[in-house]
């Protein structure tokens, strides 16, 4: 089977970093073309690209370009190739394919995705059972292909940890607060140090984005430049290595489609807390595996964020969840999904 898939960026977001393991997983028995849209590429996440087996293809279009080239180009390559199938992952993407044949697959990652696309597709894959859930409210049928990590390639023993004494806590993601709620997490840190006295512990956030200068204002107003460190924006290979010598995993996000950081952080073995939104819900399956907060509230946040502290992890708890994501999110099983998505497609 031919298989073209389509994206804006190769950033270092989700949808990003997960694709080259999707394409690599997928080439092992299928011929594989990866096309990149815009100019944004992180160098790191291209790399990790298998290209004696996939064909990667850059347009190069300057975002916001409103010239015709960029779409020639991209329906070249399409023709050139001949595609069975053409899988975007983002909006607006299916608008650029001109090339007639071969078909359309669309997975949907969050739920706050606009639907006005969906007709123009063949099938329709979500990423997690969160988000089938609103695409049917939408009023659109899809099958769930939950996303998925290279487990084996996480490391779950400490292997340089802290030696301050201090517990350490860390999120990894986008600063962009209208989605993925750092405020909201320092505002809970600053109830921590400033209304109960707690300051043994220091808070990493890995990522930039733009809420940083916000972030950072919000540090010093809450008087929280001892406990908290922004380490700026670090390639996977880092998280992979390093993710296991922390004590504790935060995802405060106000919506998630699923939350691939927060899968991550159990396959390195540390402890999650995140809001009680359907997508980190599901990963920590319901609960069972991992602590939640009320979505949006600072003083639950903190609360359970005291918990941890006074009571420390939760070993058994971590083992099942390792285990769990092992068996249900690794990268492996959502290649193979996507693979049986095409495949009945065909059948039909």
């Amino acid at each position: 089977m031919k298989i073209a898939h389509i994206h804006w960026s190769l950033g270092t977001g989700g949808i990003e970093t997960m694709l080259p393991d999707i394409v690599n997983e997928q080439a092992k028995t299928n011929e594989v073309e990866l096309i990149i849209i815009n100019d944004w590429v992180e160098p790191s996440i291209l790399a990790k690209v298998n290209q004696e087996r996939v064909k990667v293809v850059l347009i190069n279009r300057h975002e916001g370009s409103k010239s015709p080239w960029p779409i020639i180009k991209l329906n070249l390559f399409l023709m050139k190739f001949r595609p069975d199938v053409i899988h975007t992952h983002a909006h607006h993407l299916i608008n650029l394919v001109i090339y007639p044949f071969g078909k359309r697959v669309r997975t949907i990652h969050n739920t706050h995705n606009v639907s006005d696309e969906y007709p123009k597709y063949d099938k329709l894959i979500s990423i997690s059972k969160a988000v089938y859930e609103f695409t049917l409210n939408q009023g659109f049928d899809s099958v769930v292909a939950d996303n998925g990590i290279p487990v084996s390639r996480i490391v779950h023993t400490k292997v340089d940890p802290f030696s301050d004494g201090k517990l350490h806590f860390v999120q990894v993601s986008r600063l962009y607060i209208e989605q993925k709620g750092q405020d909201i997490l320092l505002n809970a840190l600053g109830v921590l140090k400033n209304n109960d006295g707690f300051t043994n512990f220091k808070m990493h956030f890995v990522g930039n984005g733009e809420s940083e200068d916000m972030l950072k204002s919000m540090v010093q107003n809450l008087h929280l430049e001892n406990e908290v460190v922004f380490e700026g924006l670090k390639d996977q290979s880092w998280v992979y290595q390093n993710l296991c010598n922390y004590d504790l995993f935060i995802q405060p996000s106000r919506y998630e489609g699923f939350g691939l950081t927060v899968a991550e952080a159990i396959a390195a073995k540390v402890p999650v807390l995140v809001s009680n939104i359907e997508g980190p819900l599901e990963i920590i399956d319901g609960g069972r595996l991992g602590m939640s907060f009320e979505n949006k509230m600072v003083k639950d946040c903190a609360e359970k964020i005291k918990q941890f502290i006074l009571n420390g992890r939760n070993d058994k708890q971590v083992d099942d969840a390792y285990q769990y994501v092992k068996s249900h999110y690794d990268v492996s099983v959502t290649a193979l999904k996507y693979l049986e998505v095409y495949e009945s497609i065909f059948k039909k």
